[in-house]
């Protein structure tokens, strides 16, 4: 039998954020602004394996990151969506019974279920997104 390989890097208990090389090659990632770039490390932080759909990034999170304006947040949450790489998953509320912030997923791995979250976009088997070699541009 086998040994069992161990692997040659340990991430350690808070794991590691991938992000696919077809990816990382495409000009939607490599053209991003600095900031559009900034706000997808502070949601893929966020991503655990089981909460796609279930990543926000306010201007209060931001200022833990080392600070963003809200025009420029919002600038750069409208660019990664333009671009693709996050969906909307839930619209930000803010009404009497209190404030919910926005929330997103990311585009290259299956929306999960998040129970409770209210999420507008259902869980799906796969990403929204193909990282085919073959879609990238010639």
């Amino acid at each position: 039998m086998a040994k069992k390989k161990t692997p040659k890097v340990d991430w350690g208990a808070m794991g590691a954020f991938v992000q696919p090389k077809a990816l990382m090659a495409h000009p939607d990632y490599r053209e991003l602004s600095p900031s559009a770039l900034k706000v997808l490390m502070v949601l893929g932080y966020q991503y655990n394996g089981r909460n796609n759909g279930n990543l926000a990034a306010t201007h209060t999170m931001m200022e833990a990151w080392g600070g963003m304006a809200e025009g420029t947040l919002s600038r750069a949450l409208k660019e990664l969506q333009e671009r693709e790489l996050i969906v909307k998953t839930r619209t930000h509320y803010k009404g009497r019974d209190g404030a919910r912030p926005a929330l997103y997923g990311l585009t290259w791995v299956p929306i999960d279920e998040c129970p409770g979250k209210n999420l507008e976009v259902a869980a799906t088997a796969s990403g929204l997104r193909s990282l085919a070699v073959r879609d990238l541009p010639a």
